[in-house]
C-alpha cells in the first residue's frame, strides 16, 4: 500500500514538473473587466461630495461626443476614465456654447486612473473624444465618465478649466 501512495505522489509531481497538469489560461485584456475597473476608478476619491447629474460608457474606436447640461447655481466636475492595453491615451475635447474655445486634455487608458476636471456652471458644454480613423484597426479601449455638481467649498484644484489655471 505504501508503494502505491507513493507511486501517485512521483507521478503527479512529474506531470506537474513537465507541464501535463491543466493550466489557467491568462485572459488578456477583457472589455467587460475594463468597464468595471474605470467605473471603480471614477468612484475612487471622490469622498462623496458631489452629486452625479449624468453618466456613460463607451468605446474608445467609437469615440465621445457628448453634450452635458451644466446650468445652476452649484460648479461642476466632469471625470472621465479610459482603459485600454492598445491606446496609451486619449485626447478629450471640451467647449462651452457661446464660449472662448475649446480645451483640450490628456486623459491616460491606464487602469486606475482618472482625470477630474471643474468648471463653473454656465452654458451646455460638449465632450468631445475623436472616433478612430475607419482605415485603422480600431484599439480596443473602454470610457466610462460622469458628471457631478460639487459643493464649491469642496473643489479640489483648478476652479475652471475651460478658463485655464496656472501652475
Amino acid at each position: 500500500m505504501r508503494i502505491r501512495h507513493s507511486l501517485v505522489l512521483v507521478i503527479a509531481a512529474a506531470a506537474l514538473l513537465t507541464g501535463c497538469g491543466e493550466k489557467a489560461e491568462p485572459r488578456g485584456w477583457e472589455p467587460d473587466d475594463a468597464l468595471q475597473r474605470a467605473d471603480e476608478t471614477l468612484g475612487k476619491d471622490t469622498g462623496g461630495e458631489g452629486r452625479v447629474t449624468m453618466r456613460g460608457t463607451g468605446f474608445v474606436a467609437a469615440g465621445l461626443d457628448k453634450t452635458l447640461e451644466t446650468g445652476g447655481e452649484r460648479p461642476y466636475r466632469f471625470d472621465i476614465a479610459c482603459d485600454s492595453e492598445e491606446s496609451p491615451r486619449v485626447t478629450l475635447v471640451l467647449s462651452r456654447e457661446g464660449g472662448s474655445g475649446d480645451r483640450s486634455f490628456d486623459v491616460p487608458c491606464t487602469a486606475g486612473e482618472a482625470v477630474r476636471l471643474n468648471f463653473p456652471a454656465g452654458a451646455a458644454l460638449t465632450a468631445r473624444i475623436e472616433p478612430a480613423a475607419q482605415d485603422d484597426s480600431p484599439p480596443a479601449g473602454v470610457l466610462s465618465w460622469q458628471l457631478l455638481t460639487v459643493d464649491p467649498r469642496t473643489v479640489e484644484g483648478c476652479a475652471d478649466v475651460l478658463a485655464g489655471c496656472s501652475g
